[in-house]
C-alpha cells in the first residue's frame, strides 16, 4: 500500500531535508493502516527529530531566529493537522491533548496563527525565500487551518500569493505538483541504510542495464546471421 502527497516543482530545490522527511512522515500517516505497529510515541519522535533538524539546517542557511520560529510553526501545525486528520480512536485522542505545537510553542491556535503568520510575510519586502517555500509546501501537502470552514478559493489565493514571491507561476489547469510517493515500510527496510539503498539502486540499474545490452547484441547477431544466407 502506498500515499502520494504533492509538492510544488518549482520550490523543492528551497526546502529543507527536514521538511521533505516530513512530507514522506505525512505520506506515511495517509497509508496507515488503523491497526499500524508504529506506536504514537515513535510517530512523536519522528516528529520532533524532524523539528530539530529543521532548525539547525535553517541556522545554517543563516535564517532569523523569527524566520526559523515561523518555519518550525509551520512545520508543527502541518504535522498536528495531519496526525488529528489520519489518526483514530485512543491515538487521535491522544495527540489532541498533546500536539507538537502545544509542546513547541505553547499555543493551540495553528489554524489560526500559521495563516496569520504567513499573510504577515507577505506584507514583508525581503523575508527569506527558504520561507516561502516552507509556507507552500505546507499548503501544497494539505494543511487548511481556517481555511477548511473559509472554503479552498482563500487557500488558494494564499498560495498564489507566495508562489508569485517565490518567482514561480503556475498555469490554470496544472497545479504544478511533483509527486512523492513513499510506500508503508515494512521492518527490513527501516533497516536499511541510505548509502546501502543507493548501492542496491545502481546494482539494479546495472542488471536492467546489462539485460538491455545482452538482449541488443543477440538481435545484431540474429540480423547478420539473416543477412549472409
Amino acid at each position: 500500500m502506498s500515499a502520494t502527497m504533492s509538492l510544488s516543482s518549482d520550490n523543492t530545490a528551497l526546502l529543507p531535508v527536514a521538511l521533505r522527511d516530513t512530507a514522506l512522515t505525512i505520506s506515511d500517516l495517509e497509508g496507515r493502516d488503523e491497526h499500524g505497529s508504529d506506536s504514537i510515541d515513535s510517530l512523536r519522535d519522528e516528529c520532533k527529530g524532524q523539528i530539530a533538524r529543521l532548525k539547525e539546517e535553517l541556522r545554517a542557511r543563516r535564517l532569523s531566529s523569527d524566520e526559523i520560529d515561523d518555519a518550525v510553526y509551520a512545520q508543527c501545525a502541518l504535522l498536528d493537522e495531519a496526525a488529528l486528520r489520519c489518526l483514530e480512536g485512543a491515538a487521535r485522542d491522544e495527540w489532541e491533548q498533546k500536539p507538537l505545537q502545544l509542546e513547541a510553542f505553547h499555543t493551540n491556535e495553528a489554524g489560526e496563527e500559521l495563516i496569520r503568520r504567513m499573510e504577515q510575510r507577505l506584507r514583508e519586502r525581503r523575508p527569506a525565500q527558504s520561507l516561502f517555500a516552507i509556507f507552500a509546501a505546507v499548503l501544497d501537502l494539505g494543511f487548511k487551518g481556517r481555511f477548511a470552514l473559509d472554503g479552498d478559493d482563500a487557500r488558494m489565493r494564499l498560495k498564489r500569493a507566495i508562489d508569485e514571491r517565490l518567482g514561480t507561476s503556475q498555469d490554470a489547469n496544472d497545479d504544478g505538483s511533483v509527486v512523492i510517493e513513499a510506500a508503508v515500510r515494512l521492518p527490513w527496510m527501516r533497516r536499511i541504510s541510505p548509502l546501502a539503498g543507493i548501492a542496491l539502486a545502481c546494482a539494479m540499474i546495472g542488471m536492467v542495464w546489462f539485460g538491455i545490452d545482452s538482449w541488443l547484441d543477440a538481435s545484431v547477431a540474429h540480423m547478420v546471421q539473416k543477412e549472409s544466407r
